[in-house]
């Protein structure tokens, strides 16, 4: 209700003439007279029967404002008032004008009150000719709003003067005692309130007395609650007392009925005592959402339309047309009468939404935002949107979601129960939703149409989510729950998606349907399918819950920790003993059992790992299962196999032969007992090409972590690399952090064999970092081992000394990765002069091996090449040397690293003629498998003999190329070693400064010349390489040296060389 209600009101100056009066016409029996819309048709009704908005009373005066035009001083939770383009049109033919005169605002001015058809216009005289009595002025709803236009199909737009005039014709005072009735007809939200003050406003003036009242759902079974607050409406203090005391007798309760009934006779004297207060003063009565009034009042109300022929009362009321009344027979008199005045009020179009929000946030705000879309012309959250926009830059649900709630709450309690259902729901028909929020369908559908109309909905559904939320934050949480389950039931009987309906599960509270657990599982599966491992965790949490039996609750609880364990294994580690307890009862599947016993490994629990194991052994029902568990075993636990278990490729079985990981476990074992075969390479990636292809998060399993260390062992090294950047950054839905940092560490071990230490360093971090070392749990001497030897290579001893101290879990050396980390602390202890203590991890090695029976392939680790190391460390050439014959001698071992790094001590071991030639083929060996930190070891070796034998400048050559190489690995110990200053050649200091030269001024030609060079090859090898003639190759050299400002070939950069490689 505006602020001015309820006072006196002075007289309007320049009021020169009335508007004649406007009698009640009753149609003729049987033909009531036909209200027609602006080109003469007739309009329609809704299905119920109710009036469509463009549908008038006989006779009626019809204009139709737009919300702006309506809300021109709104109160402080309403949107900003705007101007609107409204049609008006007579009953011969439309006319088509514009609105450009009203008055915009801005959010500051959102409450500023400002000129509009209601308060008068400069520009509009009340001198001007009004239209005939059946003139509509109703709002084009087919224009750029796109909404349909229930009057015309033409789209127009406004002109102020027009729509002044028609108004001006509503509220012209009336001359004697003739009476007359008001209605402002609206969707809510677009600012009936504000029009009946404007109206009130309009229509008194000194003489009047004016009565107030709101109508509320809360209040609608009050009986006399509306005329109450009439009687109590501030300015009947100033009237004659004795038919106010009349009226208030009427309505103490010592005069009311006990049961509310109220009979005819009351109703009768209430109407008259009102009637009594008018003899000494023309009354306006106000009274806003007059449908949610009670009845008793309305009744009384009625009995006054009757007789406003003769009475000087004015009634201003306020509707919504579209929805049904308390009090039918009210709004079917009203709409009956032949001089009723009926404002209509509508949310903004399109053009004029854009115009005001330009005006509000500025052009470039108003592109990025569109506000037409997001608010409907609704006022309320325009102007709640624009000061949203303002301070976050997007609709929040304190501010737009808010105003959106406050439309709502105005109404009956189905405006929030239908809106309710909906936001929960997402969506559905008026049937679906009435059935949630429990009202009938076609009473849900008015509501819907209604909420469409305000433009707080679009077609069927939110404009913007932050509405959505706001209403789900507004729900009680024993309804929300109630809902939630109710939702799930319906979509389950319409037979919507499981993912779906899992969602509203989780959040309906205590479930008991017997459905629903398996539901929720099937559920997990599928977001676990998408890479989201929260979400399935949550659903199956949820499965356990509601499971109903202690075997259903085993296997909802195994699927829940094979999901967390996923995501971190130590989390997971809290159902081991819940599902410990459900195998010895016999409730735990085969599979589930034999899934237990891979995580109890990895958590370091031996002894309850070897008791689900003893079980399945003995149990007739895992037959099948257990070669396949003993298989994994003798790859990843090689102690916990049975005694004797055969390679990989004997395994064969409908399992081995249909899943992934046990085909990739077999690839391994047969790797690790029989050596390198032909098929090793094919067998292990066609396993990884369906891990690729499957696009599953959890990695198929972990079929791609021994499919990759398969690669490794038979030193593909490259190849493992390659599969590790297509399974780490080739996937629409990324791996989960246990496959993911598995992967890793297997990536950060390709780049350590290759030589690149500093990117195996960064790879095994990262590793460490996507799952903490704790989560690691007996696997960890993987990605710890990388980096204790890439640091120890790369000379950061202090950095390798951290990682060593870094305590493991007692199981780690249990695990197939244990012998990395003691090759790579072997290694450390050596670096930092410490051989016997090396030697000791060496053989360690040697020793966990043969017992784990991986004697006979390709190892993890080169042990005996370490050992004899260690021994040459140490001062004995003998043993260092036996050791690296027996590593030669080993038969169906074909590890060639092995080899070549056996043929380098061999050489360290023997005479000096000797050693080029051994040194040589161990070079080809190690250029073979892209070993480039054992291939600058071994150009060392061959330099220092070639040396010692007199060959001084092949020696040169050679130690160049090697110092390239390790300058390449981020060796820098091996750096310092290969040139030393005393030698008079180029400091690994000034070569490093070297390396900041511009390389890419170099032509391609230039550039091709020069990494050989920096490789370390001499100009007639880089001839022959490149089949040009010497000369042209001393010409490119030449002129890169002056690109580049070196002086020496020495001081080409290593990156050079590193691109030759690549």
């Amino acid at each position: 209700m505006a602020g001015s209600a309820g006072r006196k009101r002075g007289t309007e100056t320049g009021h020169t003439r009335g508007s004649p009066p406007a009698p009640r016409r009753t149609p003729r029996p049987g033909h009531p007279p036909p209200s027609r819309s602006v080109n003469g048709d007739l309009p329609d009704r809704a299905p119920n029967g109710h009036r469509t908005r463009s549908e008038s009373a006989p006779g009626a005066h019809v204009a139709r404002v737009d919300a702006d035009q309506a809300q021109l001083n709104p109160p402080a939770q309403s949107g900003p008032r705007h101007s609107t383009p409204v049609t008006f049109g007579n009953n011969t033919s439309p006319r088509e004008v514009t609105s450009s005169a009203l008055d915009p605002i801005t959010p500051a001015r959102a409450t500023e009150c400002s000129r509009d058809i209601f308060s008068g216009h400069p520009v509009i005289s009340r001198e001007r000719n009004r239209p005939h009595p059946e003139t509509l002025a109703r709002t084009s709803g087919n224009g750029e709003d796109g909404t349909v236009d229930r009057t015309t199909n033409a789209s127009r737009t406004p002109r102020a003067p027009e729509i002044q005039s028609a108004v001006e014709d509503l509220v012209v005072d009336l001359p004697g005692r003739v009476g007359r009735a008001f209605l402002v007809d609206g969707p809510p939200g677009c600012g009936k309130t504000t029009a009946l003050g404007r109206l009130v406003d309009r229509v008194a003036d000194g003489d009047h007395l004016v009565l107030t009242a709101t109508c509320t759902p809360p209040e609608t079974g009050l009986p006399f609650g509306v005329l109450d607050q009439l009687v109590a409406s501030p300015g009947v203090a100033g009237v004659d007392p004795r038919p106010v005391a009349r009226l208030g007798g009427l309505l103490a309760p010592a005069a009311r009925p006990v049961d509310g009934a109220a009979p005819p006779r009351l109703h009768h004297s209430l109407c008259a005592a009102l009637i009594a207060l008018s003899e000494a003063a023309p009354l306006v009565i106000a009274v806003d959402d007059v449908r949610h009034g009670d009845t008793a009042s309305l009744r009384v109300l009625l009995q006054l339309v009757h007789r406003l022929d003769t009475a000087r009362v004015r009634l201003l009321l306020t509707d919504d047309l579209l929805l049904p009344s308390g009090f039918p027979p009210l709004r079917h008199e009203l709409l009956r009468l032949r001089g009723l005045g009926l404002v209509r009020v509508a949310p903004l179009p399109t053009a004029r939404v854009r115009e005001e929000a330009v005006r509000a946030v500025g052009a470039d705000v108003a592109k990025r935002v569109d506000f037409a879309a997001l608010t409907g012309g609704n006022p309320l959250l325009l102007h709640a949107l624009a000061e949203d926009v303002l301070e976050s830059g997007e609709p929040r649900e304190t501010g737009y979601g808010n105003a959106f709630l406050s439309c709502l709450h105005r109404n009956e309690p189905l405006f929030p129960d239908t809106v309710r259902a909906l936001a929960v729901l997402g969506g559905g028909s008026a049937s679906d939703l009435g059935r949630l929020s429990g009202h009938e369908p076609e009473r849900v559908a008015q509501v819907l149409n209604a909420l469409r109309e305000s433009g707080l909905l679009a077609g069927d559904g939110f404009r913007h989510d932050a509405a959505r939320r706001a209403v789900v934050a507004d729900i009680p949480v024993a309804e929300h729950e109630a809902l939630r389950h109710r939702a799930a039931r319906l979509l389950r009987d319409r037979g919507g998606a499981v993912t779906d309906i899992a969602g509203h599960l989780l959040r309906a509270g205590r479930v008991t349907d017997p459905w629903a657990a398996g539901l929720l599982v099937d559920a997990a599966e599928l977001v676990a399918q998408r890479g989201e491992p929260a979400a399935a965790v949550a659903l199956l949490q949820r499965a356990l819950d509601c499971s109903p039996d202690r075997v259903r609750r085993a296997a909802v609880q195994a699927r829940l920790a094979a999901a967390e364990w996923l995501v971190n294994p130590s989390t997971s580690a809290r159902h081991h003993t819940a599902l410990l307890a459900a195998f010895r009862a016999g409730r735990l599947s085969v599979r589930d059992s034999a899934t237990l016993v891979e995580h109890l490994r990895w958590a370091g629990s031996t002894a309850d790992s070897d008791a689900v194991l003893a079980g399945l052994r003995a149990d007739p029902r895992a037959a099948e299962e257990v070669p396949v568990l003993e298989h994994w075993l003798a790859g990843a636990y090689p102690g916990a196999a049975r005694p004797g278990t055969a390679p990989g490729r004997d395994v064969d079985s409908a399992r081995t032969r249909a899943e992934q990981a046990p085909r990739a476990n077999a690839v391994l074992l047969d790797v690790l007992v029989a050596g390198d075969g032909d098929d090793v390479a094919e067998r292990a990636e066609a396993v990884l090409r369906e891990v690729r292809l499957a696009r599953d998060p959890g990695g198929s399993g972990g079929a791609a972590v021994p499919a990759l260390s398969a690669l490794l062992y038979s030193d593909r090294a490259d190849v493992a690399a390659s599969w590790c950047e297509q399974l780490l950054s080739a996937r629409a839905v990324p791996l989960l952090p246990v496959p993911r940092a598995q992967v890793l560490a297997l990536a950060a071990e390709s780049a350590l064999r290759r030589g690149d230490h500093p990117r195996a360093d960064e790879l095994a971090r990262e590793a460490l970092t996507v799952l903490p070392p704790t989560a690691w749990g007996v696997s960890v001497g993987l990605p710890l081992s990388t980096r204790i030897l890439a640091l120890t290579r790369m000379g950061r001893c202090d950095e390798a000394a951290a990682v060593v101290a870094r305590p493991v879990p007692n199981g780690v050396f249990g695990h197939r990765t244990s012998v990395d980390y003691l090759h790579a602390r072997g290694h450390f202890l050596l670096a930092r002069g410490r051989p016997r203590a090396a030697l000791g991890d060496f053989l360690l090695c040697g020793e966990q091996l043969t017992r784990w029976g991986l004697g006979g392939g390709c190892a993890p680790v080169p042990w005996r090449t370490a050992a004899a190391e260690a021994w040459l460390a140490q001062g004995d050439p003998d043993r260092a040397r036996a050791l690296a014959h027996e590593q030669l001698g080993r038969p169906g071992s074909d590890s060639r690293r092995a080899r070549g790094q056996a043929l380098r001590l061999l050489a360290a071991t023997g005479p000096v003629k000797r050693r080029p030639r051994l040194l040589r083929e161990a070079v080809a060996v190690f250029e073979a498998v892209d070993d480039k930190y054992e291939l600058a070891r071994t150009l060392r070796d061959l330099g220092g003999a070639q040396r010692a034998l007199g060959e001084h400048a092949l020696a040169r050559r050679v130690v160049r190329r090697g110092w390239h190489v390790a300058r390449m690995c981020g060796a820098a110990p091996l750096c310092e070693e290969l040139m030393p200053t005393a030698d008079g050649l180029v400091p690994a200091q000034q070569a490093s400064a070297a390396c900041g030269s511009d390389t890419g001024r170099l032509t391609s030609s230039e550039h091709r010349v020069a990494a050989l060079a920096a490789s370390g090859l001499t100009n007639r090898e880089i001839a022959v390489k490149l089949y040009v003639t010497h000369s042209t190759v001393e010409q490119h050299l030449t002129r890169v040296f002056r690109k580049l400002g070196i002086k020496q070939r020495e001081q080409l950069p290593p990156a050079l060389s590193a691109d030759r490689s690549g």
